[in-house]
């Protein structure tokens, strides 16, 4: 009876540890496309794309993530009368594409503008100041632009704003350029959307950062 017991127990044993029987592990491939890093398009883009009415180009970015080929394209009009308007006004665009095998397909778009202006008018993108990254590593590039927009008649601070899209998704500081007069300062301030506070904190610092490179006047 022992050795009948002892001889069930290997059988198991050896059943147990059968090769044969042991669960396969199926992995599954969890990487994102890599963001590739933008290179600048501006002197092709006219050839692919028609332009707005009305706008000039100012600039424009290529480059791939996740999503695939992506074409960001930036306009401006710079001062102009409207129809039935007396004094100029001004607008600015953003147009994200997604180039396919059929053509140039929209993502998004962005506009503002300053209308009927009778004093100094602002409407326009700073220089160097588009930004395209991959900062939390999804895959999915940050687009970061910031420009100014005012109707002044006086020596104060334009408004001064950044947009971030991520994917759809679209974000904003609102504030002010800084004005630096020998111990004084003006301006500077901004707050951010309630979209914006939803942000990883790092690209929410680096947009903060980027934000206040730009529109920094000092006077002697």
């Amino acid at each position: 009876m022992k050795l009948f017991i002892s001889l069930l127990c290997f059988l198991l044993l050896l059943g147990c540890n059968d090769p044969s029987k042991e669960r396969k592990v199926v992995q599954t491939d969890t990487s994102v496309a890599a963001f590739s890093g933008a290179e600048d398009v501006t002197g092709a883009v006219s050839a692919l794309l028609p332009l707005p009415n009305s706008y000039n180009l100012k600039q424009a970015k290529k480059w791939y993530d996740q999503k695939g080929e992506n074409w960001l394209v930036l306009y401006e009009t710079g001062s102009f009368v409207a129809q039935g308007k007396e004094f100029p006004s001004a607008k600015l665009s953003a147009v994200l594409y997604l180039k396919t095998d059929t053509g140039f397909v929209q993502q998004w778009k962005m506009n503002d503008f300053v209308n009927d202006c009778d004093l100094d008018l602002v409407c326009n993108y700073y220089d160097n100041h588009l930004s395209i990254t991959d900062l939390d590593s999804n895959g999915i590039a940050e687009v970061m632009m910031v420009y100014a927009l005012s109707c002044r008649g006086d020596v104060s601070p334009n408004e001064k704003k950044l947009i971030l899209y991520e994917g759809g998704k679209k974000y904003a500081l609102r504030g002010e350029e800084l004005l630096i007069m020998k111990k004084d300062t003006t301006g500077g301030t901004y707050k951010p959307d309630e979209s914006f506070k939803n942000l990883p904190a790092t690209i929410r610092d680096s947009a903060i950062k980027h934000f206040q490179k730009f529109g920094v006047t000092k006077y002697e």
